[in-house]
């Protein structure tokens, strides 16, 4: 039985791994540059109860639906902790991450925030959460959206981030709806 010559295995190798990046460098350009998510959720409380918990960013830390990945997340917030230009970070498990998320703007029924993600990855995005009277509850819709960048288009070929988010700010609704409810 003839041995195989090293040399072109090697090669060989080389060139499916090289094909595969390619590949990989391709598919990651078509994905978009930008994306958006937007969850909108019924509420029984009325629309006087939204604003406390989304324009005060102790309230925000304590519903929001990644305080549970790490309940022993460092948290920093501003002085004072609500209306336009106060902050808070976090520091958490490499599941949760670190960031920073302002009020950017109060505007009537609706809270502008930049949020700006340090690790695990590097980012910006523009949230916004807006609320309005239906019936006897409140209509709240929770936005976000941002741009794409190489490594996000690369970990988007492998990971759903958009079902993930959503899925986040479902949960994230419910337990404004259950603070908003207290």
């Amino acid at each position: 039985m003839a041995k195989p010559n090293l040399r072109k295995v090697a090669l060989g190798c080389l060139g499916l791994l090289g094909l595969t990046i390619a590949v990989v460098v391709v598919l990651a350009l078509m994905q978009p540059d930008s994306y958006t998510v937007s969850v909108t959720r019924d509420m029984s409380v009325p629309p006087e109860a939204i604003a406390p918990q989304v324009t005060d960013m102790e309230a925000w830390a304590a519903w929001n639906p990644w305080a549970e990945i790490d309940p022993n997340a460092t948290l920093e917030f501003s002085d004072p902790t609500s209306g336009e230009g106060a902050w808070y970070t976090w520091k958490g498990n490499e599941d949760m991450g670190s960031g920073k998320m302002t009020i950017a703007s109060i505007d009537g029924q609706r809270v502008s925030y930049d949020l700006e993600f340090i690790e695990p990855f590097e980012g910006l995005a523009d949230v916004a959460i807006a609320w309005e009277a239906q019936g006897e509850g409140t209509e709240v819709t929770w936005s976000m959206e941002g741009q794409n960048n190489f490594g996000s288009k690369v970990a988007s070929l492998f990971v759903d981030f958009q079902s993930a988010i959503t899925k986040d700010f479902e949960d994230g609704l419910a337990n404004l709806e259950a603070a908003a409810s207290e």
